[in-house]
């Protein structure tokens, strides 16, 4: 058992892990609370089990969603049924790649929270505002949903024809499987489980709103690190060789021997810098 709990420290501790990390905590989540469930019942105390998923779930009731300000992160954390949680993890992992390596895990990880807690505010604004789903009486929101969905439509918004094997239909553009989901939860809003549709839908225009913004010229993100590089170089080499900093011999082969002997990354930001400088007094 150590060495389980060893493995998982190990596997939460690595850089850029963002997904197994989101997934990690989602599968520990649910077998504590479903351990908790076991426990609770054999000892008859099954109502302490609802009252405390009332705690951490996100209610329709403004007045009680308002009084309980932290349902609206844990509530994504909460599923009660192992089906829903294999298939929002199994999305997560697959799109969540898949976006990761177009944004970065720092994006994914934007995308994932925006889009629950964009979820959330879907789910309270229609639940409460359309006669139809206030009919419905008061309700829950639980489980990861509305951030998956907002990871599969950013994913299909930045590669639309980026396609992935499904089990014995084959090679399926992402922009299909996307639309598909989203068809799907508007036709399921009629539904048992029309909050958490009504969620997914939140998630879904998040995900497609950030990732249309990301794509515009004039957008406000922050520019990568390897493009503020380029424009830095630019800059360099648009100035008069008179501007640009001298580097003698001496430095030069202090810099080249500490690449030698650890690697490009190792060197400071004004090495970095003095090293280009000099690469450009030589051309």
């Amino acid at each position: 058992m150590k060495s389980i709990w060893q493995d998982i420290r190990d596997l939460l501790n690595k850089p850029e892990q963002g997904l197994v990390k989101i997934m990690v905590i989602n599968a520990g989540i649910f077998f504590a609370l479903m351990l908790s469930k076991v426990v609770l019942i054999i000892a008859n105390q099954a109502p302490a089990f609802e009252l405390f998923i009332e705690q951490i779930s996100l209610s329709s009731n403004v007045l009680q969603a308002a009084t309980k300000p932290w349902t609206f992160f844990t509530y994504f954390f909460v599923h009660l049924d192992l089906f829903h949680l294999i298939f929002n993890m199994l999305f997560l992992y697959g799109f969540g790649q898949i976006l990761q390596d177009l944004m970065g895990q720092t994006r994914l990880y934007q995308v994932y929270f925006l889009g629950c807690l964009a979820g959330a505010f879907a789910f309270l604004v229609v639940m409460n505002t359309i006669p139809y789903f206030i009919a419905k009486g008061p309700t829950f929101l639980m489980g990861a949903s509305a951030g998956v969905y907002a990871i599969v439509v950013a994913a299909a918004t930045l590669r639309p024809n980026y396609k992935v094997h499904l089990f014995l239909i084959g090679p399926v553009a992402i922009k299909y499987i996307s639309a598909f989901y989203i068809v799907w939860s508007v036709i399921e809003m009629i539904g048992s489980n029309a909050g958490g549709n009504v969620a997914h839908l939140g998630g879904a225009i998040l995900g497609f709103s950030y990732a249309w913004i990301d794509q515009q010229p004039q957008n406000t993100f922050k520019v990568p690190k390897r493009e503020k590089v380029l424009v830095r170089q630019l800059n360099a080499q648009a100035r008069p060789m008179s501007e640009r900093e001298v580097i003698d011999e001496e430095e030069l082969n202090r810099i080249l021997d500490k690449i030698s002997k650890s690697g490009y990354d190792s060197l400071s930001k004004i090495e970095k810098r003095r090293l280009f400088m000099a690469s450009q007094k030589n051309e």
